[in-house]
């Protein structure tokens, strides 16, 4: 696990040292490169819409970089706990005259212990898939919110009809320039509990805010569709980690595990 974090920080401090490489030419130069591929505007300094563009794609950078380090951590682990079953494994030791007490337990106690490493290691990848997702989320609405001031003039949204919004023909479609955070906010939490509750929201007509995806705008709606998909994964693989016990609760477990089974005479005599 120590080996998981310092990986963890090496690839962080990569990635943004790769990031940083890539922005200080552009920053300091008249004609910056950054202009060629990314919306916005870039001139010397920093403060203009195409550099907000860039570290919010940074931030989404460092997001997928925490999640796959947890993916890493999180699946071997959920791997090894499922190859670990005791109670069969004692049962199948019990019936083998051949195995000594004293290898029976050996055995015994090297399953728990590899049982207690891979809890311990569900914790941690859990631990560091959550943060991703914190990480994925402020990355969605940041991403989301630059791109609305780079293309001022295009249409990432439109409007959602609704019972308390008046459409009038020709009034759904949202140019960016008058998205305001707020609203990026309300349809990141849309996007959320569209995800989390497995399309229910569609099916009853729930929404946070009217703003929703424009579909002829292709490429948002890739990201849009994407953010959901991992999002909904996060949560399924972390309610699948959270039904095995904690790591406190098996090594509690431990020493029971290990004492040695009760003589059959002793057993015979108080019978």
């Amino acid at each position: 696990m120590r080996f998981s974090g310092i990986r963890l920080l090496l690839v962080f401090v990569a990635t943004n040292t790769i990031m940083i490489l890539m922005l200080v030419p552009s920053m300091t130069s008249k004609h910056p490169w950054l202009a060629l591929i990314l919306p916005g505007q870039f001139q010397a300094g920093g403060n203009y819409s195409g550099y907000w563009v860039f570290f919010a794609l940074v931030l989404l950078v460092d997001a997928i970089t925490v999640i796959a380090v947890a993916l890493s951590v999180l699946v071997p682990g959920l791997m090894a706990i499922t190859r670990v079953d005791l109670e069969p494994l004692k049962e199948r030791l019990s019936r083998q005259a051949a195995i000594s007490a004293e290898v029976r337990d050996r055995m015994i106690a090297d399953a728990q212990e590899e049982l207690v490493q891979a809890r311990y290691q569900l914790f941690v990848g859990r631990s560091i898939l959550i943060a991703g997702a914190v990480f994925l989320v402020m990355a969605f609405s940041s991403v989301t919110l630059s791109f609305t001031r780079a293309l001022p003039d295009g249409s990432m949204f439109v409007r959602e009809c609704l019972s308390a919004t008046v459409c009038l023909p020709g009034t759904r479609a949202v140019v960016n320039a008058d998205v305001r955070l707020r609203g990026v906010q309300a349809f990141t939490l849309d996007q959320i509990a569209r995800s989390s509750l497995f399309g229910a929201p569609e099916v009853y007509d729930w929404h946070i805010g009217d703003l929703t995806s424009n579909p002829r705008n292709g490429l948002f709606s890739h990201f849009v569709f994407a953010f959901r998909l991992c999002f909904g994964l996060i949560l399924i693989l972390t309610l699948v980690s959270l039904r095995f016990p904690a790591v406190r609760a098996a090594e509690e477990e431990k020493p029971a595990l290990n004492a040695p089974a009760p003589d059959a005479d002793h057993v015979a005599a108080a019978s």
